[in-house]
């Protein structure tokens, strides 16, 4: 079916105006008659509905020219990969819901709650986080079934290995300032600082071994993923004012060696 330029603006809610300007930069081109009238077909509200959907997830026109260049097959692949995204998202922020509801029903003494309830939410929400942005790698390194294992000791952390957890984040933050006060290796500080780290995964994770320990400081320096995170460089950032994850890689790979 053919549309002329007013029928096919009321049909997909766009504006003329914007239809000519697509078809301007050659994202959206339709049939032009003789007499200047543009027709568009079937084929052009396909086109428009991925151009919207690109939109919507928030691509640049310029970024989207690239996109419609691809063949369809990698246009589909593409698609289905930023719905996986997106669900990781959902399920994220579903958590954050779920974790804020909790703290408001507490604060506003909504409900008699034990301390382990009280921080079984943000365990979720980590959980959610790091499947979000490592789950896959975390797999593919170690199998499903150790991520599996790993996501289930986490969220049945007692209080106290929480708090041991908080503790020894803050005895890697002290060590890692004096580290880079005075990099020397072999030190205390830098033997202070393995220790904290050895510990805090040895809580967090049901197979540490020093093998795991080195691997997990070479992807924070080499992974890609890890390095562009603003998060986790916001995470060094706070410990030790420094977005480089170098320092630790140093020590960890001078320190867990097997006996």
């Amino acid at each position: 079916m053919n549309y002329q330029i007013k029928a096919f603006a009321e049909l997909t809610g766009v504006s003329e105006r914007t239809l000519r300007y697509y078809h301007e930069r050659g994202l959206l081109v339709p049939a032009v008659a003789s007499n200047g009238y543009r027709s568009y077909s079937s084929q052009d509200a396909d086109r428009l509905q991925l151009i919207l959907m690109y939109r919507q997830l928030q691509f640049s026109l310029a970024e989207i020219q690239q996109l419609l260049a691809l063949p369809p097959a990698e246009r589909l692949t593409h698609l289905a990969a930023k719905r996986d995204e997106l669900t990781k998202q959902q399920a994220v922020l579903t958590a954050t819901l779920a974790q804020l509801d909790v703290t408001l029903q507490n604060q506003t003494g909504g409900s008699q709650m034990t301390d382990q309830t009280k921080f079984e939410q943000f365990k979720q929400q980590a959980i959610a986080e790091n499947d979000q942005r490592y789950g896959q790698e975390v797999a593919a390194n170690y199998g499903e079934q150790a991520k599996q294992e790993a996501d289930q000791h986490f969220a049945g952390l007692t209080k106290a290995q929480y708090a041991t957890m908080q503790a020894t984040e803050a005895n890697l933050t002290t060590a890692l300032q004096t580290y880079l006060a005075q990099p020397q290796l072999p030190s205390e500080a830098a033997q202070a600082a393995f220790k904290a780290h050895q510990t805090w995964l040895q809580t967090a994770t049901p197979r540490y071994s020093l093998a795991m320990h080195r691997g997990l400081a070479a992807m924070y320096v080499a992974d890609e993923r890890f390095v562009a995170d603003e998060r986790f460089v916001a995470y060094y950032t706070k410990l030790v004012g420094n977005s480089k994850a170098a320092a630790l890689k140093a020590i960890i790979e001078y320190y867990a060696i097997e006996a």
